[in-house]
């Protein structure tokens, strides 16, 4: 069905649907330049790159094409950020705001591509409610507002996902070749981009390949060839990995680290607890100010829900159907969940903050999946007061975390990003600033 003919079909849908998705894209666009508050020093590191890649073809450092930045606390800015966000720049300038905007695009695109897969699976009408879903979301919001790397996690992920459903469901032979394509290079940047992903990237790139070979949607010739080509790509970063400066970074962080082996594996399977504890998705999230607001989860009261449909048709429905002809709603289910899983696992792996959700924000566009799913089960249910409780408390979670997001939050997060030593800085006193973040402030 054409896209046209499906908007004949149901016109009242589709004008909501669309009212709903401007409003939210509206409502994110205008808040953005207040909210969240400041900027926190690991933006502006990322920032001074930018700045001194657009003056002078160098990081700050000086170095000319970098492949790895060093910016803050032992990390990098990667150049599957850098160069993209340098671009961005060089059109619209290097404030704090302009940086900000750019994340908020990448993660406005996340979600459209995230809505784009879901219509291979669910149809078109689920395809809108994916793209409500994703821009309520207080998992992308808040943290697909900040200018650094993480930011374009959800995107790659979201992206190879579109990649692979078209390679499943797709007849056109155009779309086919560019998903061929799109599918190992968006792996291979995502685990370029930021390190938890690196655990991440390869076991969606495992399962995604294993799927297509099962439901014989790509054949194991063209699957060896993209793997060749895949392990020349990552060269340079399995390099720079075994790196003195990589590896102490990763052996802090773990899990592993000074404790022994059942120790590391009791604190992976908290952390992976504590990821997918109710309360933390939906009722009080991340304890970190600059990755959650406080107030809801990281998936909101909204998805409340549909989450729970979704688990309830899950545990009646537990037989694994796998049909090379039909696009199955257990298939569906299995790599959702698998994406889940797979993304927080990076995240579970530090012993550091948990539960961490910037480290998992891979998982959010799966999340989104999940519970778009469920809204699919609640229409196709056909019952009415579900159907209006779920939509009413949709609609009021999301108005409540808008307007805490635009009106409260600033204060309640501005110690968190730094607001009381930013006003020093702008009014020429002394600050504790490192020097790129001085350095940011001065040229751009």
């Amino acid at each position: 069905m054409s896209i046209l003919s499906y908007i004949k079909q149901q016109p009242r849908f589709v004008i909501i649907a669309c009212l709903f998705i401007f409003i939210l894209v509206g409502l994110r666009v205008a808040i953005l330049p207040f909210s969240p508050p400041g900027f926190y020093i690991d933006e502006a590191a990322s920032g001074a790159h930018v700045v001194s890649m657009l003056a002078q073809g160098t990081n700050a450092h000086g170095q000319a094409w970098p492949l790895f930045s060093s910016s803050l606390g032992g990390g990098y800015t990667t150049p599957i950020y850098l160069y993209p966000v340098t671009a961005w720049s060089a059109i619209f300038g290097t404030s704090e705001v302009s940086l900000r905007y750019f994340s908020e695009f990448i993660t406005l695109l996340a979600v459209g591509f995230i809505s784009l897969a879901t219509s291979f699976w669910l149809g078109k009408r689920i395809a809108l409610v994916a793209a409500i879903v994703g821009l309520a979301l207080p998992w992308g919001w808040l943290q697909g507002s900040l200018a650094w790397d993480p930011a374009m996690v959800p995107l790659l992920v979201a992206v190879s996902f579109f990649a692979f459903s078209a390679l499943l469901f797709s007849r056109s032979k155009s779309l086919k070749i560019t998903s061929t394509i799109l599918l190992p290079v968006t792996l291979i940047a995502l685990a370029y981009l930021y390190p938890p992903a690196r655990v991440t990237a390869p076991l969606l790139y495992l399962t995604f390949y294993v799927t297509l070979y099962i439901r014989k949607a790509m054949s194991l010739k063209i699957i060896l060839l993209s793997a060749a080509a895949a392990f020349v790509l990552v060269l340079p970063l399995a390099a720079f990995m075994i790196q003195p400066e990589a590896l102490g970074r990763t052996s802090t962080l773990s899990v592993f680290s000074g404790t022994s082996l059942i120790g590391g594996l009791g604190t992976l399977g908290l952390n992976i607890l504590l990821l997918l504890n109710p309360v933390f998705l939906f009722f009080v999230g991340d304890f970190n100010l600059r990755h959650s607001t406080l107030f809801q989860g990281m998936l909101g009261f909204g998805a409340l829900i549909p989450v729970v449909v979704v688990v309830a048709y899950a545990i009646k429905n537990r037989r694994i159907k796998f049909s090379p002809k039909k696009n199955t709603r257990h298939l569906f289910i299995l790599i959702a969940a698998l994406g889940v899983l797979f993304s927080i696992l990076g995240s579970a792996l530090t012993g550091e903050g948990q539960p961490h959700s910037l480290r998992a924000s891979a998982a959010w566009p799966f999340m989104v999946l999940i519970i778009s799913l469920g809204w699919y089960i609640i229409f196709e249910a056909r019952r009415r007061v579900l159907t209006y409780v779920a939509v009413a408390v949709f609609i009021v979670g999301t108005a409540a975390y808008t307007v805490d997001i635009a009106f409260y939050y600033p204060a309640r997060a501005a110690e968190s990003f730094d607001v009381p030593a930013r006003e020093k800085l702008f009014q020429g006193q002394q600050t504790d600033y490192p020097p790129m973040v001085l350095d940011y402030y001065k040229n751009k």
